[in-house]
């Protein structure tokens, strides 16, 4: 595999940004880790799903570059399971260009999504446009009862603790907290979540909502009512 080299090194970057590279094509892995250091950015390599998780539980790495297919595991699943206990930009970097991958990546907590073969130089630029979106003013919040929402940065919290979304969870809460105590009909959530108009007989709305109540405290100060044969409404727990 042709991969393009970097440009002259840029030390733009104030901290010690730490890397790490979840590859088990050493070749590439090894690449990886030089061109990166070219920035003074501090890298490791883990070949496997249980290396990369050890690895990831034992120090705070700032992005992890995280491939699909592994020897031991899925890569997709390896960066839901991440989610749950490192704040760190995940970006998949893989072979694997279908649109069916890119999205389960995004809604399984992926920042950012890259194909090889690619230029070094976009990997760079998508990893600094992760870390300014996360590294900067959190901008405006929505607020309901215990609930907080950035919508810029896509972040949630229930009475200070950080809800761990897919983009589809995050955009369905989204849309519900900007419409407390209204009823929306699964065709509103839809469009609003999603962009799109509903057609057919998807149960994204079913499946997506099941999950994000599963996020929310049980013994919090919302919850999400259905109103039978009409849709969904997010109201306060005891109201």
């Amino acid at each position: 595999m042709c991969l393009a080299s970097a440009a002259q090194p840029r030390c733009s970057m104030d901290e010690l940004i730490q890397v790490l590279i979840v590859e088990d094509h050493r070749e590439i892995a090894r690449w990886l880790k030089a061109e990166l250091a070219h920035y003074h950015w501090r890298a490791e390599i883990a070949e496997t799903v249980e290396l990369a998780v050890a690895m990831a539980r034992r120090h705070s790495y700032t992005v992890i570059l995280l491939d699909i297919m592994l020897p031991d595991g899925d890569g997709i699943a390896l960066c839901r399971r991440m989610r749950s206990f490192t704040n760190a930009a995940i970006l998949m970097v893989t072979a694997k260009s279908d649109v069916r991958d890119r999205v389960r990546a995004l809604d399984d907590g992926a920042d950012d999504y890259i194909v090889k073969p690619f230029a070094v130089e976009e990997l760079l630029a998508r990893i600094r446009a992760v870390l300014r979106r996360s590294g900067g003013d959190r901008g405006p919040v929505v607020e309901f009862q215990d609930l907080r929402l950035w919508p810029e940065e896509r972040t949630a919290e229930q009475d200070g603790q950080p809800l761990n979304l897919s983009r589809r969870e995050f955009s369905l809460l989204s849309v519900l907290m900007q419409n407390p105590n209204r009823v929306l009909s699964r065709e509103q959530l839809l469009e609003q979540a999603w962009g799109y108009d509903f057609y057919g007989e998807s149960n994204v709305v079913e499946v997506t909502m099941r999950r994000l109540r599963d996020h929310l405290q049980r013994d919090g100060k919302v919850n999400i009512s259905t109103v039978r044969g009409v849709g969904y409404m997010l109201r306060a727990a005891h109201e």
